[in-house]
């Protein structure tokens, strides 16, 4: 049976994922994808079991060789595609891998029904504000469909979504952001 959705994580999900002790049922549930600059650089970061005060490493591209996930770099072409839609202040505010998935999302014909998760307000932002405010969702929303609910920290609630997503959503009516 195919996986019921493709997800293109941002680091900060990862993480969440992680620290939650779901991350590999959530990639059984879903066909999780992640940008490169996430896979060998975002998402590399330590996490400490606040029990044992033990480090574990992150390592995306184990998870890609045992099948788990799936990662993708963009183009120059598609990294500048994206990019020109934003003014330079707020482009200068998103973080290299959401810029790198947001152009996979955004320029990549096989990334329309995937869907955008970030922890991030300017990231969710940037998305709304390409037009894609459809193919994003929370963290906390996927656990929950996937029947894998978590209480997380607040920037992976659907509440912390939906406040991002109705200020990208301002920025685009506004131009707030956007190039003119």
């Amino acid at each position: 049976m195919a996986k019921p959705k493709c997800v293109l994580l941002d680091a900060g999900p990862v993480i969440a994922l992680h620290r939650a002790g779901v991350w590999e049922q959530f990639c059984d549930r879903y066909e999780v994808v992640v940008s490169e600059i996430v896979a060998d650089d975002e998402a590399l970061w330590h996490s400490r079991d606040e029990v044992t005060g033990d480090r574990a490493t992150i390592s995306l591209r184990d998870a890609e060789a045992e099948g788990l996930i799936v990662i993708e770099a963009a183009t120059t072409g598609e990294l500048l595609s994206l990019t020109s839609r934003f003014d330079d202040v707020f482009a200068g505010g998103l973080h290299d891998g959401e810029l790198e998935a947001l152009a996979l999302l955004a320029e990549r014909q096989d990334f329309e029904d995937t869907i955008f998760c970030a922890g991030d307000g300017a990231a969710i932002q940037a998305a709304v504000m390409a037009g894609m405010d459809e193919r994003c969702d929370s963290l906390e929303s996927l656990l929950d469909s996937a029947g894998l609910s978590k209480t997380l920290d607040w920037p992976f609630t659907k509440a912390f979504h939906d406040q991002h997503r109705r200020e990208g959503l301002d920025n685009r009516l506004s131009g707030l952001g956007l190039r003119r």
